[in-house]
């Protein structure tokens, strides 16, 4: 197995294009989306959330709503989406690349809220020094994720989805939530 890494945008290209054989990272099954690759049944539910760096002025998600906030997004993801919808009357900054882009960007100024998925938030800010971050308790939306592959391997499409429904029902799925999502445990073994 090789494990590969593209900017968000090109997830979707490389898998169409035969460079990846499956998508293992934490998309969106959205109608559009599905248009064009085959989803797994969803490993989880999360949703997009505002950051802002913890000695902001912006305390809320309704604070980041003030004409001109400078709203960092990635590169279509459903989060550019939700912030386009959330702040009509933002600034809507998006980058090409990973979420820690929108982190550096609150951090170093660049922009003043963070809009990405709330477990891609939370992993990443760890990287930063405790209490770096704020993020908003509130969610945008809620939103499952899934697996993807291409529409011309209907085997591996069910052998995922097997796979997920095997490791659902024997606990390692939560188990590994639990570690790598819903705590920062796993920063003290890696």
């Amino acid at each position: 197995m090789t494990f590969l890494d593209f900017d968000w945008d090109g997830l979707i290209p490389a898998l169409l294009s035969g460079k990846a054989d499956l998508l293992v990272a934490d998309m969106t099954p959205t109608l559009a989306r599905g248009m064009k690759v085959a989803f797994t049944t969803p490993y989880m539910y999360t949703g997009s959330t505002v950051f802002t760096k913890a000695d902001s002025k912006f305390k809320t998600t309704e604070d980041c709503k003030a004409k001109g906030t400078k709203i960092a997004v990635l590169l279509g993801a459903t989060g550019e989406k939700e912030a386009k919808k959330a702040f009509p009357d933002a600034d809507i900054k998006s980058y090409k690349g990973g979420g820690p882009l929108l982190l550096d960007a609150v951090n170093n100024g660049q922009a003043d809220c963070g809009v990405n998925d709330v477990s891609a938030v939370k992993g990443q800010s760890t990287a930063y020094p405790a209490g770096s971050f704020t993020i908003m308790p509130d969610l945008l939306s809620k939103e499952p994720l899934a697996f993807a592959t291409r529409y011309d391997e209907p085997d591996l499409l069910v052998w995922m989805n097997l796979f997920l429904n095997q490791v659902t029902i024997d606990g390692r799925l939560q188990k590994n939530l639990d570690y790598w999502v819903n705590s920062d445990a796993w920063k003290k073994d890696h």
